[in-house]
């Protein structure tokens, strides 16, 4: 195991922030498979996860069982980590810009296009976006972190990016070109939702590794073996249990098993629970008025249309609104404040139809 230490410029002069990243393997052995927690920094079951498996790979590859390469960053958002008010922790939002640390990657298919001809393949494809990313400047501490987290992420063939819900169970994001191989990840981690589009809007992290190389293509016109990548959301923000962790930890390593990054018997994947849907058939439920919200389904419940997740209680005249999914679909997802403003996102159900457009992630 080797550990880099990046070093990130902090916001007021005399202050930097580190992130370590831990590198496995060889370069050229095999698969390179690139994985983060904690982008958002407040979202903690995959910092404890990847934390986990950084222990098991370094004892594999003393084993000499690594075949491929791997990059794994635990905590991939130390300035994240600093962002505290009154004892509460704020880690999806950058305090100076107000910008979500998971959006706004660039896309850097122009330039590196520039860079490339009808001939290009994968190792010249990275080295061009690499290199186009290389040549951006890095005005901010948020955009030193975009920028590391994305190199790195640009070098490999497979990028996982581990987060968590409010209140959830575990589900998947991926790009239609990818249903294939994110039904093999949903079986393995046994994924109640995998959510597929085209374009998500916002260039979160997996996304933007995906639209770079897809506009590449578009411009060149050629057909690229676009990497794989996936968010993985871990449940909710207080799953944060060793049983949980040691669960995905043993799903995690049969998928670098299987997709050949670890040496040992290959175990085909199991079902998914779910079939995957279109994130454009999610249907979010929102808080017709402000109140208190008083849940009366779970996530993980397969919901009819019209079915009642709950209500919203007026605390004034005691007044209750009924919440309906409209269309019905597999309930996913639900925010865990219980105190709702009017217009606030509640709860998120998948359908399987397609029925959104434009962007298609929350805030």
């Amino acid at each position: 195991m080797h550990i880099q230490n990046h070093t990130l410029p902090g916001v007021m002069p005399g202050t930097q922030h580190v992130l370590n990243s831990y590198h496995f393997g060889e370069e050229g052995s095999g698969p390179h498979v690139y994985l983060q927690a904690g982008l958002h920094a407040d979202e903690l079951p995959g910092v404890v996860l990847l934390h986990r498996l950084c222990r098991r790979l370094e004892l594999l590859e003393g084993e000499g069982r690594i075949r491929g390469r791997l990059t794994v960053v635990p905590m991939a958002n130390p300035q994240g980590m600093t962002q505290h008010l009154q004892g509460q922790h704020s880690g999806r939002f950058d305090g100076v810009s107000a910008e979500n640390f998971n959006r706004h990657y660039p896309d850097l298919s122009d330039a590196a296009a520039a860079r490339l001809d009808a001939t290009a393949d994968s190792s010249t494809v990275r080295q061009a976006l690499r290199q186009a990313l290389a040549a951006q400047p890095a005005a901010s501490t948020i955009d030193a972190l975009r920028h590391t987290l994305f190199d790195m992420a640009l070098q490999a063939d497979m990028v996982l990016d581990v987060h968590c819900d409010s209140e959830a169970v575990l589900h998947l994001y991926g790009n239609n070109r990818h249903q294939a191989a994110a039904g093999e990840l949903a079986g393995f981690l046994q994924a109640g939702a995998t959510l597929l589009c085209d374009e998500a809007g916002g260039m979160s992290f997996d996304d933007a590794v995906v639209q770079n190389w897809r506009r590449l293509e578009q411009r060149l016109g050629v057909t690229l073996e676009i990497p794989l990548a996936l968010t993985v959301e871990l449940r909710g923000v207080a799953d944060v249990e060793d049983r949980l962790a040691a669960r995905d930890e043993g799903g995690l390593l049969a998928w670098l098993n299987w997709v050949g990054v670890l040496e040992g018997e290959k175990v085909a994947p199991p079902q998914a629970p779910q079939a995957a849907t279109p994130l454009a058939g999610v249907e979010t439920i929102v808080a017709p008025h402000g109140g208190v919200v008083v849940y009366q389904a779970t996530p993980g419940q397969v919901l009819v249309a019209g079915s009642r997740i709950g209500y919203l209680l007026n605390p004034l005249d005691g007044s209750q609104t009924p919440l309906l999914s409209q269309r019905g679909g597999y309930f996913y997802a639900r925010v865990a404040n219980r105190l709702a403003t009017v217009g606030a996102e509640l709860a998120f159900v998948a359908g399987a139809g397609v029925w959104r457009n434009g962007n298609l992630l929350s805030a």
